[in-house]
């Protein structure tokens, strides 16, 4: 057997729907309305639905925050389930972007590799720094100055061919003689291209 009678819960939400479509508002404030008046109806079918109530909440307050600016809706015919469907949509959307969002707890990171360095590393890492500007300032006035053209101020070897007077072939002897002199003294090997 159907009822076909209406509860009254249903009746009572019909009524108000009329009453919000006669009246002169915009969408946006019968929609507010709406949600300021049927707010814990709307609590309990969206903890329900999403199953919990703290979710449920921010889904609403979400809501909210989105009327509040201010968005363009067209003609507005059922609020209430407008109301509903857009909670659902926005609680959705935010666990979408909290699954995107890696949590890792102080276990998991501890497994991943420290790159930045110790105190002795950087001491090291300082005093090779300094033996190479000694190094640096150790060469030739020209050489140095071809040297900082090319690796500072990343001028082409032609550029600074052009600049000091030189043949293309002249500069590429002092890069490699001062490239042969700091590896000396650095105690680095020649790396291979």
């Amino acid at each position: 057997m159907i009822d076909d009678s209406e509860s009254p819960q249903s009746a009572q939400a019909n009524e108000f729907g009329a009453s919000i479509q006669a009246t002169s508002q915009s969408p946006v404030e019968q929609l507010l309305d709406v949600l300021e008046i049927e707010y814990e109806a709307l609590l309990a079918r969206l903890s329900a639905h999403l199953r919990s109530s703290e979710v449920a909440a921010e889904a609403l307050h979400d809501v909210y925050l989105k009327l509040r600016a201010e968005p363009f809706i067209g003609d507005l015919h059922r609020p209430h389930s407008y109301l509903y469907r857009m909670a659902v949509n926005l609680a959705k959307n935010r666990r979408r972007n909290d699954w995107r969002m890696v949590t890792m707890d102080d276990a998991e990171l501890s497994e991943f590799p420290d790159s930045a360095p110790d105190q002795e590393s950087a001491a090291l890492a300082s005093d090779e720094m300094s033996r190479a500007l000694q190094a640096l300032h150790a060469l030739p006035v020209r050489r140095q100055a071809i040297f900082l053209a090319r690796w500072r101020d990343e001028k082409s070897q032609g550029e600074i061919a052009a600049e000091f007077g030189l043949h293309k072939r002249s500069v590429q002897k002092e890069l490699a003689r001062a490239e042969t002199y700091l590896r000396k003294i650095l105690h680095r090997p020649k790396q291979p291209f």
